[in-house]
């Protein structure tokens, strides 16, 4: 009815649904599930059995190389943007200066972070996982970021050497970890053991001679043993750190929230939520949090309500 006023067709609609209501009351024709394009997405990766895709994320200008079976490209192509907020926050909490991304994967996050720093700045990445390795280095030279790049292919910890036993999962390298696989997201899945170095970051960042003043982690779990390991570095140079805050991965670490939380207490550090509130981060708290100096904490609070108002800003423009 294309001729027909938008009044005419308001009231046509209401009309249709109280006739639709009178005759099915509350019965759904149509599952909710198969309305949301995720669970489809969900159902397909099943199918998948291996192979790399090439995909974009809405908010990020750079071509990402992954597994086809990851969690990353069902996110790819079903949300479209990769984490909105943590994103729009990295250029201000990287700052200008040396860097370390711990647990770099394939590099999303590592792109944002060499595209913040200055160009004579250096950033070194820490990922155990030998195909994650290969795809980071594949994807930095793609986003032309490779330069002033070290990758260290080690699992960051307190240990001196060595190495370190880790759990994978086949396909969704992502929820690789150094403790029990307790994700929800991988409980149900297949698990294998690998053996990888071990590294201290104190040591890493001694070798290379950096002075990083930000600390990027995403070690499902590992966060805690990977800081323990950076006793120098947070006393000498005080770095930002944005990290993953999940106490049941803290535990299948050997590790435990309000251990952790003291922990960098001791060290004069403050941590809140990567949420809108930007509230204090307690035992109790899973997600993304930022720990900095005491002494830089309302900057911090203001970082995270600016990205949020971005994020909503960005949103309705789309």
């Amino acid at each position: 009815m294309s001729g027909a006023n938008p009044g005419n067709r308001s009231l046509l609609a209401r009309i249709g649904g109280r006739v639709r209501r009178a005759v099915l009351g509350d019965r759904v024709l149509v599952p909710k599930r198969i309305a949301d394009p995720m669970w489809h997405l969900e159902r397909g990766r099943s199918r998948i059995r291996g192979g790399e895709m090439v995909v974009r994320f809405d908010n990020l200008d750079a071509d990402i190389a992954l597994d086809a079976r990851s969690d990353l490209a069902v996110r790819a192509l079903g949300e479209g943007a990769y984490e909105p907020e943590l994103l729009t926050a990295l250029p201000a909490f990287v700052g200008r200066g040396d860097a370390i991304n711990v647990g770099a994967n394939v590099g999303v996050v590592a792109i944002v972070m060499r595209r913040a720093m200055a160009t004579d700045a250096r950033l070194l990445c820490v990922e155990p996982i030998e195909e994650c390795v290969e795809r980071l280095r594949r994807n930095l030279a793609s986003a032309g970021c490779e330069a002033g790049v070290t990758i260290c292919r080690a699992f960051a910890t307190d240990k001196s050497s060595g190495t370190q036993q880790m759990w994978t999962v086949p396909g969704r390298p992502e929820y690789s970890s150094g403790g029990r696989l307790v994700h929800p997201s991988v409980t149900g899945a297949e698990h294998r053991s690998t053996v990888v170095p071990a590294i201290r970051l104190d040591d890493a960042v001694a070798a290379e001679g950096l002075a990083p003043t930000s600390i990027v982690m995403d070690c499902e779990g590992g966060e805690f043993n990977a800081l323990r390991g950076a006793r120098a570095i947070l006393a000498a140079s005080q770095p930002t750190i944005v990290m993953e805050f999940d106490p049941p991965l803290l535990r299948a670490n050997g590790g435990d929230a309000a251990s952790f939380l003291g922990f960098l207490a001791e060290l004069g550090y403050a941590c809140r939520t990567l949420t809108k509130a930007a509230e204090p981060v307690t035992e109790h708290f899973a997600g993304t949090a930022v720990a900095i100096p005491v002494s830089r904490i309302q900057w911090a609070e203001s970082v995270i309500h600016g990205a949020f108002a971005a994020a909503v800003a960005a949103q309705s423009r789309g």
